[in-house]
This record gives structure tokens, sequence and C-alpha cells, in this order.
């Protein structure tokens, strides 16, 4: 993605999105993402208005960890990065998918994660995740 207005303007019609953006310049748009990732300086930044939805908790770390050591591999691609990232943001869904309710269409509850007893930052992220992946029940 461009800081083109045209396809800013169809980025905010979206309920949510991940983007990869061309323009180093976005890192100071922070209207325009929750979390930064910045492949090339290995840096993470989320955007003020995110802080308290997106504290970090293990799993956050982990995935971080995760992107960053695949962005630090000077012999890995470009490519290989995306495409391990994108295995790893499966991987991530389908354990999602698997406490989706069948009761409830395979949709996942509020009520789901909480008996799960997930620490609140895991918690608040699954139940975000899956409303940007159009898995939850309201």
């Amino acid at each position: 993605v461009h800081l083109d207005d045209n396809e800013l303007e169809n980025l905010k019609l979206c309920t949510g999105y991940v983007a990869g953006f061309v323009d180093p310049e976005v890192r100071d748009r922070s209207d325009l993402f929750d979390v930064y990732v910045n492949l090339s300086d290995s840096e993470i930044t989320v955007s003020q208005n995110a802080k308290e939805a997106m504290s970090m908790g293990k799993l956050h770390k982990e995935i971080g960890n995760f992107i960053v050591q695949a962005a630090e591999d000077t012999e890995r691609t470009d490519a290989q990065v995306i495409k391990d990232i994108s295995v790893k943001t499966k991987e991530i869904l389908s354990n999602l998918m698997s406490l989706a309710d069948e009761a409830e269409n395979s949709k996942l509850t509020l009520e789901t994660l909480k008996q799960r007893h997930y620490p609140p930052a895991t918690e608040n992220f699954l139940f975000h995740l899956a409303a940007a992946e159009q898995l939850l029940k309201i």
C-alpha cells in the first residue's frame, strides 16, 4: 500500500486490516496503525491510541520476537520472511478457531475466552483477533 489518498480511503473502509506499506513515512502516521512492524529496523511500535488495548502479554512477545528474528535472518529473503509470518498467522488463527463453540456456529464468545482463564492481555488480544477475523459472536 502506498500513502496514496485512494488506497488510504479503501483501508479506512475496512473494519480492520493488515497492510504492508512501501513508504517509510507511514511510521509517522499513527492514525493508520495500531501496531507498526518495521522489518528493516527490527522494531515494533504500538500507536498511542492502541497502547491500553495492546498491552503486551506473553503471546504478543512471542509473536513479536518471531517476526524480529525472521527479519534479522540475513540468509532469508523478504519473500521467505513473508511466508514465515503467513504460516505463523495461520497457526495462530487455527488455534483461535479451535476455541470456537460449535453450538455457536463455530463462533467464539467472550464467555468461552473467560472460561479459559487466559491472562488479561492474552484474552484481550484473542477477543480482538476473533473480532477482526469475524469469528466473534456478540
